[in-house]
């Protein structure tokens, strides 16, 4: 599994619960197809409109994912769906 599948696998778990069926097709898809960067996103966007949160530490793993994407033209909109998850806390 890539550096980059492992956090979104952990991802789509985390936010699993907010999913609709719809949601959980399109991601589960992405995921299998290897399309991570696209499923991440569409999770995060999922998860900040249900205001659901999620681990610190996977936010921060996602965070540092993110960093490799500096500069790229989708980063900031990325950065701002995370940073508009809300956070549980660390058990």
């Amino acid at each position: 599994m890539s550096a980059e599948a492992k956090p979104a696998w952990a991802l789509a778990d985390a936010a699993s619960s907010c999913f609709t069926e719809s949601d959980r097709i399109s991601v589960y898809t992405a995921l299998g197809a290897g399309e991570t960067y696209s499923a991440i996103v569409r999770i995060l966007a999922i998860t900040v409109q249900a205001r659901h949160s999620l681990p610190a530490k996977l936010v921060s793993r996602l965070s540092t994912w993110l960093d490799s994407y500096a500069g790229d033209v989708n980063e900031p909109t990325i950065r701002s769906l995370l940073n508009g998850v809300g956070l549980r806390p660390r058990r």
